[in-house]
């Protein structure tokens, strides 16, 4: 993912949303006008992952926007507030406000002190003698020993010229050195501790999930237009055969007559979930459910290959009816509704 100082003003807006998590962001994605929505959610569909840095930094970014305009505005501050609460809590929230207060860059550096020399040398290596020189200024003696005898001769020799004739640098220059190393340290750690990323179609997925059935049609035609590979994507991450145990059971209903083939459901019920199997054969008379339990042992083993066939077929079905309107999958069970 780009650095925030290199992302436009939609890319911005788009991982601020994914910070903020998908429940803030349906609702103020649902706010914007359709050219906003299509352009933001392009952006968030292509989000590899969004660190808990780049995070902070983002929220405190627009925290500092916002307070500025709360000159002109009553409640800018309490507003900010409330969101980041939203998004992280009352204790990060705090954590998050302090960064709002002036600059102290002994504070910033003090994150990357504990850092092995070993890790820190690896992390700034490739970087400018002054860059180089600022960071050990602010070391341990004896950390900053070690880079610099890990260094080439002719970088080591630059290094301790820029230590000598340094001069003062603006704070907010020196915190952002601190800041960069320190993130590139917590995604070392990451890859260390072997953490999946967290893909931006999933986090796309669960704004969705936050969403009306209308939205987010509008949201997935857009998409299919503009990127129809990640529109795919979604649509198949969303209608899965697990997931029909979300629908009501009204849904499940017009979902069995529109298909009206229960041999296809016999085939798509081997081996699914008791879960599953009870949503379905719970909306059908008792003679019915009892044909298709027959059927269903009567066809003895079947390829996975079969199966799945079926299941498609049903998915198929359930697809057009959600498109159009008539039946509305979620995307988990916290939106199910209890009938």
């Amino acid at each position: 993912m780009k650095s925030i100082e290199d992302m436009n003003g939609v890319e911005r807006a788009a991982a601020l949303l994914v910070a903020m998590g998908p429940s803030i962001a349906a609702d103020i994605l649902r706010h914007l006008d359709e050219d906003s929505i299509e352009k933001i959610t392009v952006e968030i569909a292509r989000i590899d992952r969004l660190s808990p840095e780049d995070r902070e930094e983002l929220i405190g970014e627009f925290l500092i926007d916002l307070r500025r305009a709360a000159r002109g505005a009553q409640g800018g501050e309490s507003k900010a507030k409330r969101i980041l609460e939203d998004a992280f809590g009352n204790t990060k929230a705090q954590e998050i406000l302090r960064k709002v207060k002036p600059i102290d860059v002994k504070e910033e550096f003090d994150r990357i002190r504990e850092i092995e020399p070993d890790v820190l040398f690896s992390l700034i290596k490739d970087e400018s003698p002054q860059t180089i020189a600022v960071t050990m200024s602010y070391l341990p003696a004896e950390k900053s020993a070690v880079i610099l005898k890990s260094l080439s001769r002719e970088r080591a020799k630059d290094v301790a010229l820029s230590m000598a004739v340094k001069k003062s640098i603006p704070p907010d220059i020196l915190a952002r050195v601190a800041q960069t190393i320190h993130r590139r340290y917590e995604e070392f750690s990451r890859r260390q501790r072997g953490l999946s990323k967290a893909g931006g179609v999933n986090t796309l997925i669960d704004i969705l999930g936050h969403m009306t059935g209308d939205e987010e049609r509008k949201i997935l035609h857009s998409l299919d237009i503009s990127m129809p590979e990640i529109s795919e994507q979604i649509r198949d991450a969303i209608f899965t055969f697990e997931q029909i145990v979300h629908l009501t059971n009204t849904e499940i209903r017009i979902l069995i007559d529109e298909l009206g083939d229960d041999m296809t459901l016999a085939r798509a019920l081997k081996g699914a979930g008791d879960d599953v199997r009870f949503k379905v054969l719970r909306n059908m008379s008792q003679n019915r459910a009892t044909d298709i339990i027959n059927d269903m042992n009567a066809l003895g083993p079947m390829r996975l290959s079969e199966i799945n066939e079926n299941r498609d077929k049903i998915m198929a079905m359930a697809r057009t009816l959600h498109e159009n309107g008539v039946i509305s999958f979620k995307k988990s069970g916290r939106d199910a509704m209890v009938e």
